[in-house]
């Protein structure tokens, strides 16, 4: 077993931290190996095997866990693509007293320092399987992280920690609204996760609450039921945001009239769009567009902003 030791893999003593995108390829031979820093895990692409201690565990896009200080394990990949892990190292003095400090938050507790993704309970879990949302969000927090690590402008390390902190709070948070309602059976939580990706998909076709029951073959109160307890909120509100979502690269990006982005992400009614991107982004559509847009892209805006 390798020992991947501190002073080769983070920056250094007085900041003992590295963080980067690792894509493990199907080719790649096993290596067990252990490290002597704390090791944050996203899973951003693809499907593999976390051999842990022995034993091996699925992980796919959208896992997220913590691997502690000197435990064996190495990934291996399963299928043709590769397995894209995004990697967060720092030694625990790395943030003493801000780790101390979140340690009596009790969800943060269980997420971090606990390690129950690898047992076999299925009443608790350390690890956290994001949602498509959530997965967009951490990879914005983990590539700023990386973009200040690479760049190291002035006050880099400040704005690290600051980064780190506020990530791992926002996971403290996930994790406490997943551990208020009792877990799904594993076969039905596949179910709900299964229809958000069909969303993230075809956002753009009319999809109905009654489709997607009928998709599961649940009925609606059901479906409704299980499928706010598995992602936090309603279908409805989920299908919202993965369409306003998928409206925020057109504004910034294309010249197309707003209604026309807000059709082609499956919103018919512009008022209706405007409401929803108010409330979710706090601007309206052509405040965003004003404020993100590179000033590279076409302009063919009408004379109302549109």
């Amino acid at each position: 077993m390798v020992l991947y030791s501190k002073d080769e893999y983070l920056e250094s003593d007085e900041f003992p931290f590295r963080a980067f995108l690792y894509r493990t390829s199907p080719e790649r031979p096993k290596l067990l190996h252990c490290h002597d820093f704390i090791e944050l895990v996203y899973v951003s692409e693809g499907r593999g095997e976390h051999l842990y201690k022995g034993s091996s565990y699925p992980v796919s896009k959208g896992d997220i866990f913590v691997i502690p200080p000197f435990v064996e394990h190495d990934y291996s990949v399963i299928g043709d693509t590769s397995l894209d892990v995004f990697n967060v190292m720092f030694l625990p003095s790395f943030l003493t007293e801000e780790l101390q400090t979140l340690s009596q938050v009790t969800p943060f507790f269980n997420f971090f320092y606990v390690e129950p993704f690898f047992r076999q309970s299925l009443d608790f879990e350390s690890h956290m399987k994001l949602s498509v949302l959530e997965g967009r969000e951490i990879r914005q927090r983990l590539d700023r992280i990386i973009e200040e690590f690479d760049r190291k402008a002035l006050g880099y390390r400040i704005s690290i920690k600051a980064l780190l902190i506020e990530m791992l709070v926002w996971l403290s948070r996930k994790y406490e609204q997943r551990s208020i309602t009792p877990p799904l059976p594993a076969g039905d939580s596949k179910v709900i996760q299964s229809v958000c990706e069909f969303l993230e998909h075809h956002y753009a076709q009319e999809i109905s609450l009654e489709q997607a029951c009928q998709m599961c073959g649940m009925s609606q109160s059901s479906f409704t039921s299980k499928f706010k307890m598995t992602m936090g909120k309603t279908f409805t509100e989920y299908r919202n945001e993965v369409r306003i979502h998928a409206s925020l690269k057109l504004l910034r990006e294309s010249g197309d009239k707003i209604i026309a982005i807000a059709e082609s992400v499956g919103i018919s009614d512009l008022s209706y769009y405007n409401k929803l991107f108010k409330k979710m982004t706090g601007l309206t559509p052509r405040e965003y567009r004003a404020k993100f847009r590179n000033a590279s892209s076409p302009r063919h805006m009408d004379k109302n902003g549109e």
